[in-house]
């Protein structure tokens, strides 16, 4: 889970990006005599969630030397204490967990000269063995600087037995999904079928649409174009929804949205793999034995179900490791690749092997309404190819709040706002140091 707070990331990326822009960041080298830790000892930050394996690790390696070191899972805590060891050229861990993904293209931009490549350090094979799609937010450039510990691939959750009371069917296509929340609306007057606050609009719809918002075509040049019809459609299946309240504007870790669970509101919420254990009970309120989890619907003139992507997490290896860099590597391979540790971890593990061990609880977890894992299985094996790791994260959620989402709070043309949110995001991104195309 992603706890999202865009004021304090926004101004902690602001910081980060004055670093590199000054040319602060490190060399992108270094012999690892400028480790945080004595000589020959392993440097990991990893947070609370990754500590256990970490320590496992260690207490089945005695040969390796290891210093561990428990981070907060907060958006922009890694960039910037690793430019603080650029600045004062020590410090840097030898191995990061990262909460945030994206953030692995600040760490890999050659001015901040953090994030190793691993292809020469994973063999192929081994990064053959994760989910497909699941890398290409750790590669740029046509090389790999990091490997996924977990994904977070979107499906249509629903509740079944409102579903049933109502006489309603789960849409296959996004077009009976509109029309789904708008009869909802109309004959249930309160009834929400998602929500479009932040990433869990923009990564959800306009991910799974495949809308070029976050296209990294390397650490220097994004692609971005919501004049396609690959955008277009979302505004146009989303707009009469908005107007009808059908889809909130609501976030859902917003701790007012568990009304929607509490009062029985929640039809359908598309949304990332890991609401299904983390908000449907927890947060959402909602009882044993009513939520299901179906493959996102389809778009007009595609026949395969797309997934979008909101969260996840992913392991670096530094570049001023030294001698220490195979068993940096040693200890990320076997973090995220090791079947029965993945198979305990609490969100869809990214290698493949892990994911289908993992899912045989979740198959007969007594919470659901029915098998989850069919969905969820095809949902990791759809990721839509497009949604890179970008330098301006937080700016792509804050724009969309500042433009799409406005729109729909006010009742305005959803389309319309489609060019003052590229207007930002071409900004955004050239202020991180792309070039946009």
């Amino acid at each position: 889970m992603k706890r999202w707070r865009t004021t304090s990331l926004a101004a902690t990326v602001t910081a980060v990006i004055a670093l590199l822009a000054s040319g602060c960041g490190g060399t992108g080298g270094g012999d690892g005599s400028g480790s945080g830790g004595a000589k020959g000892e392993l440097l990991v930050w990893v947070d609370n969630t990754r500590m256990p394996a970490a320590q496992q690790y260690e207490k089945a390696h005695p040969d390796v030397k290891m210093r561990l070191v428990t981070i907060p899972p907060d958006a922009g805590y890694v960039p910037t204490k690793i430019s603080l060891a650029n600045r004062t050229r020590s410090g840097w861990p030898d191995v990061v967990f990262l909460a945030n993904p994206a953030e692995a293209a600040t760490l890999a931009n050659a001015k901040f000269g953090y994030a190793a490549p691993l292809d020469d350090l994973v063999p192929k094979p081994v990064r053959d063995g994760f989910t497909p799609g699941s890398l290409d937010t750790c590669t740029f450039g046509g090389k790999t600087y990091c490997l996924r510990n977990d994904i977070a691939p979107t499906v249509l959750w629903y509740d079944a037995k409102l579903m049933k009371r109502y006489g309603y069917q789960v849409p296959k296509t996004w077009a009976e999904y509109q029309k789904t929340g708008l009869k909802a609306a109309s004959e249930h007057p309160g009834t929400i079928v998602g929500a479009i606050n932040g990433k869990y609009g923009a990564g959800v719809y306009f991910g799974s649409s495949g809308c070029p918002t976050r296209d990294t075509l390397s650490l220097t040049e994004v692609h971005i174009d919501l004049g396609q019809a690959d955008c277009t459609r979302v505004a146009d299946l989303l707009q009469p929804l908005a107007r009808k309240k059908a889809v909130t504007t609501v976030a859902p870790i917003d701790p007012g949205f568990a009304k929607f669970g509490k009062d029985d509101k929640i039809l359908m919420l598309p949304a990332p793999a890991w609401f299904g254990d983390f908000m449907f009970a927890p947060a959402f309120k909602v009882p044993t034995g009513r939520i299901a989890a179906a493959p996102m619907p389809t778009w007009p003139g595609e026949s395969q179900s797309y997934a979008g992507q909101v969260g996840g997490g992913a392991f670096l290896v530094s570049s001023h490791a030294g001698g220490r860099t195979a068993q940096a590597a040693a200890l990320v391979r076997w973090m995220t690749t090791d079947v029965n540790l993945q198979a305990k971890q609490p969100t869809y593990p990214a290698f493949t092997a892990a994911a289908k061990k993992w899912g045989e609880a979740k198959s007969k977890d007594p919470y659901y309404a029915s098998d989850p894992m069919p969905a969820l299985t095809t949902a990791a094996n759809s990721l839509r190819p497009g949604f890179g790791a970008v330098r301006f994260e937080a700016d792509w959620q804050s724009s969309f709040n500042d433009t799409f989402v406005k729109a729909a709070d006010s009742g305005g043309n959803l389309r319309d706002s489609l060019g003052s949110w590229q207007d930002k995001l071409k900004a955004a991104a050239k202020t991180g140091g792309y070039t946009v195309g």
